[in-house]
């Protein structure tokens, strides 16, 4: 008993008169609040405070029950009268986000004057007060607006200038954690308005009375006797890894919580209780369970094993349980999703690990049919675990994942797998060129309107890579908190929400007053909508997001995506080589080329590790590059495939035309071995025409002498003739008179056989006439001669003009008798009349037949030298193409049988392929990495050139000698190749 001031009381235990805690059957894990004495006192404090309108700032670690404490105080503990409004900052808030918000929220009384509807009292929660970023003075601009507040009650109205807004009937309630990772120390300005609330780490009494009396409801009747030592071991395993997994520089998510110590019991309650037939079954989903919540964010093997070495220690010390006894199948998985159709899946182990992968890929084929968007995956075991994770994570409720891995490690495609295996909507932003912070709202609002209104499960997969500004990450971390993004809807979407939720609010017996209603729709969008982000924890970006966004991790179960271990390695070699449609190969072969590509990228990390070691320099080996080895490989397989065609097709032409020519060379051999003795025979026949030539020339010139002797008698004579031909002339004009006056018409002998000489040389016909004996006929050319002499001018013209050069010869012999006739002479023709004597021209017929000698010498020699030119053309031609043929031949045929020779070559060349992974590494590892490599291939038995070089695969001879024409230096090209 004491008295104080006159009045008597005792003291009480906070606990006194608190009636024992029972769990609903149905209640949900995340709304299970287990009174504790911390959080009854705290909660009767922070009531009294409120209740007299005292600003309230609790400060404690995360994970203290802060937020949990407030939250269940404002919207359950409270009279009717004080309506709650929840705002969460981070580093991006500003303080006009901060002003619009709260203004959005009040009503105007009066001019000037605004406040909560009349007869309510709004109480505004800010969680994480002291989140906001330093600006450029050191101040924290959201915070200095609540300052002013508390310090004038209002604050002025940026949109009319000069006014000011007093606000009435508000208060603010506000927790933050303690200075440091992140955090600023808020300003004594702002903190001498509060009253101080110290929320320190949990005590061990009390988190085993809240997970003992969560445990207990749960646990089977046969294993009720091991709860408590359940709850004890599960604390001290905590207690462990806080104290021993400390975060550093780059394991800065290694920050652990009461809320991963609570998602270990989360996940112990998804399994049916009839489902348990001992403690073995127990260990093994406590063991299962904690592996989700603490190891599946470790980042190497090293903390793995640590973690494995921790659990199996506590089941032996406190449980005298062997592991080997509880684990017997590595690895240990549970999973719903095995059970398909029915609303009910139970949450067991999966021990047909290879009906697990065919379901699993019976899910992916079941989803390519469905979406557009096609997902080669290859589902290897360590893929299967993490869609086991991501399942199990998006099955909770309030369950939300960060993925952390390097690019290409499946992370999306595993996600909306799981999401597809539980039949939940998956959205993701499709990022445009001009796509900005309306955009990225009306795609928020509307999945949170999806899962909040009509209650539909959704996934909302976010990756960094989308992130075009930090605002984004503000409002997942509001979402992640809270469930809500402040100053996202409308007044319309407002009015819609409150429309929807009011027959909800009232089937719980709820007021449907518009923050009961708001609350029930942030609490169905919490439950639904499953934030699963994906990151990359490589940089300093990273880890300043964590810190600036407490959420990614606070609210968020981490699942590590490690390298590839061996088998994923394979498998996925194995799925891309054997899509290739060109890589036609042995099973021996592929399984050299499977092994090599796991070579490969092995070779490349540890000579990164190498190059960190060394030069201090990164090289980031990531499921990408593998992903992009294989790429590159059945790039390069293809398009060698159609170059190796192409060339073998030119080739196998190049040759066919040589065995073409080579034919016909040897033809031509032939040939010319059959000419060989015809080109004898001709050079003998040639040799026998030079001597005939020969002889012919001399006979010829023998008879150019006798013609050309007998050419200068006949001038002589021609001339005599002209003088005798004169003096004829001469008296035949004398005697021309007499002839006209007298004709003859009894010719004398001799005139007669002149006129017979003169018709045969003009080639008159004769008269037949009878002859001296009877029957007998001759010529007589008397009468035609006296037609010619009927007109002596023109008769004597004929006579001058009468070619006497090229008499016929048929004319010669006509005439030849009276040649030889004694009596055709000048002088004998005389006696019978002298004016007739100019017409016997002997000399004339010598002079004709001497011509028609030389004339047929000269056809002859001419027709002998024609001979001998045709003669000796063809013998130089002859010559002339056995000189050219023959060396040509041969050299030809010689020159062929090389060429021939070095594209056969050339086409087992182009027969093999070599493909080279090469990143960012100095020249002396990627040549330590490439013979390293041809060694290992050579080891794998796979076919590959002589000198396999990156250069000679990724270039042919033209495009480098097109690169250096151009003027780039060797190395340039090299490098461009690279």
């Amino acid at each position: 008993m004491l008295s104080l001031f006159g009045v008597l009381g005792q003291w009480r235990n906070w606990l006194h008169g608190v009636p024992d805690f029972n769990i609903p059957p149905d209640t949900k894990f995340s709304d299970i609040i287990v009174p504790t004495m911390d959080t009854i006192r705290t909660s009767h404090v922070l009531e009294m405070l409120l209740k007299n309108k005292k600003t309230v700032l609790c400060v404690g670690p995360t994970g203290t029950g802060k937020t949990l404490t407030i939250a269940d105080k404002l919207t359950s503990k409270m009279p009717k009268e004080f309506l709650p409004e929840f705002i969460v900052f981070s580093a991006k808030t500003s303080a006009n986000q901060t002003q619009d918000l709260i203004d959005g929220k009040l009503d105007k009384r009066r001019k000037g004057v605004f406040g909560p509807p009349l007869g309510k009292y709004f109480i505004f929660f800010i969680d994480d007060l002291n989140m906001p970023a330093l600006e450029q003075y050191g101040a924290q601009p959201p915070i200095e607006l609540i300052r002013q507040w508390m310090d004038f009650y209002g604050w002025y109205d940026r949109k009319a200038i000069g006014d000011f807004r007093n606000l009435v009937d508000v208060n603010f309630c506000c927790a933050m954690g303690p200075p440091g990772g992140g955090r600023n120390p808020i300003t004594a300005r702002l903190q001498r308005h509060f009253n101080l609330l110290a929320f320190t780490e949990m005590e061990d009494p009390s988190k085993k009375k809240i997970f003992g009396t969560i445990l207990k409801s749960w646990m089977p009747p046969s294993c009720a006797q091991y709860t408590d030592k359940m709850v004890e071991t599960c604390i001290l395993v905590y207690n462990t890894i806080i104290t021993q997994l400390l975060p550093t520089p780059a394991k800065s998510h290694y920050t652990f919580n009461l809320r991963d110590l609570s998602k270990v019991f989360q996940g112990m309650l998804m399994m049916e209780q009839g489902k348990i037939e001992g403690i073995n079954d127990v260990m093994k989903l406590w063991y299962h369970e904690s592996c989700r919540v603490f190891q599946d964010r470790l980042v190497n093997d090293e903390d793995r094993s640590w973690f494995d070495n921790l659990m199996k220690s506590k089941m032996k010390s406190e449980f005298n349980i062997e592991f080997d006894d509880v684990v017997k199948q590595q690895p240990l998985i549970f999973g719903d999703f095995m059970s398909q159709g029915g609303d009910q899946k139970p949450y067991v182990e999966i021990t047909d690990h290879e009906k697990m992968v065919k379901l699993l890929d019976e899910y992916l084929e079941d989803y390519n049919q469905i979406n557009t968007a096609q997902m080669k995956l290859v589902l290897f075991m360590d893929a299967v675990k993490h869609v086991s994770r991501i399942s199990r994570i998006i099955r909770q409720p309030l369950g939300n994942a960060l993925l952390l891995g390097m690019g290409g490690s499946g992370r999306q495609s595993l996600t909306r797998l799981a999401a597809h295996i539980n039949e939940y909507d998956c959205f993701q932003i499709e990022l445009a060129k001009n796509y900005g912070m309306t955009e990225w709202r009306d795609d928020l609002k509307n999945t949170m309107m999806k899962a909040g209104l009509e209650n539909k499960p959704m996934v909302f997969l976010f990756s960094d890579t989308q992130i075009k500004a930090e605002s984004f990450l503000e409002d997942l971390n509001n979402i992640l908190n809270s469930g809500d993004v402040p100053n996202i809807y409308a007044f319309d979407d407002l009015e819609n929400i409150y429309t929807a939720m009011k027959p909800a609010c009232q089937d719980m017996g709820m007021q449907p007053t518009k923050t009961n209603l708001f609350s029930l729709y942030t609490k169905n969008v919490r439950s639904n909508l499953h934030t699963v982000i994906t990151m990359s924890p490589l940089g300093e970006i990273f880890r300043a997001r964590l810190r600036q966004f407490p959420a990614l991790v606070n609210c968020c179960t981490i699942d590590w995506f490690s390298e590839w271990p061996a088998d994923a390695l394979r498998s996925v070699a194995l799925r891309f080589l054997m899509d290739i449609p060109e890589l036609e190969t042995t099973d021996q072969i592929m399984e050299g080329l499977v092994v090599m590509c796991q070579e490969i990228q092995v070779s490349v990390f540890n000579h990164s590790q190498k190059f960190l070691a060394e030069l201090s320099r990164y090289n980031y080996v990531t499921p990408t590059s593998y992903l992009e080895l294989l790429g590159i490989f059945s790039k390069l397989v293809g398009m060698k495939k159609t170059e190796l065609n192409t060339a073998r097709n030119r080739l196998k032409t190049g040759l066919d035309k040589l065995l073409t020519t080579a034919d016909e060379v040897a033809k031509l051999s032939a040939e010319l071995e059959t000419m060989k003795p015809l080109l004898a025979e001709a050079v003998k026949e040639s040799v026998a025409t030079m001597e005939q030539i020969s002889k012919d020339t001399l006979v010829a010139k023998d008879t150019m002498e006798v013609v050309e002797r007998e050419e200068a008698q006949a001038t002589v004579k021609a001339k005599e003739n002209t003088a005798i031909a004169d003096d004829a002339q001469r008296d035949l004009n004398e005697a021309l008179p007499a002839l006209r006056s007298g004709p003859l018409t009894r010719p004398p002998v001799g005139v007669k056989m002149v006129v017979e000489a003169v018709c045969i040389m003009k080639e008159v016909k004769p008269k037949k006439i009878a002859g001296d004996k009877p029957g007998e006929r001759i010529n007589d050319y008397w009468d035609p001669g006296k037609a010619l002499l009927s007109d002596p001018g023109k008769f004597l013209e004929s006579l001058f003009k009468f070619d006497k050069d090229n008499i016929p010869d048929d004319v010669i012999k006509k005439i030849q008798p009276l040649i030889d006739n004694p009596d055709f002479t000048p002088a004998a023709i005389a006696k019978g009349r002298g004016s007739q004597e100019g017409e016997a021209g002997p000399a004339q017929a010598d002079l004709a037949e001497t011509q028609a000698i030389l004339e047929a010498a000269k056809m002859r020699l001419h027709d002998v030298q024609e001979g001998i030119a045709t003669l000796q053309a063809k013998y130089d031609d002859c010559v002339r193409k056995k000189d050219e043929l023959g060396p040509e031949v041969y050299r030809l045929i010689g020159g062929l049988a090389d060429e021939k020779d070095r594209w056969k070559e050339s086409v087992e060349k182009l027969e093999s392929i070599i493909n080279n992974y090469l990143g960012d590494v100095l020249g002396k590892y990627r040549s330590d990495m490439q013979e390293e490599w041809v060694r290992k291939l050579d080891e794998n038995k796979v076919p590959r050139t002589g000198e396999p070089t990156l250069v000679a695969t990724c270039l042919t001879r033209s495009k480098f000698a097109a690169g250096r024409s151009q003027g780039s230096p060797r190395i340039i090209c090299r490098q461009r190749t690279v």
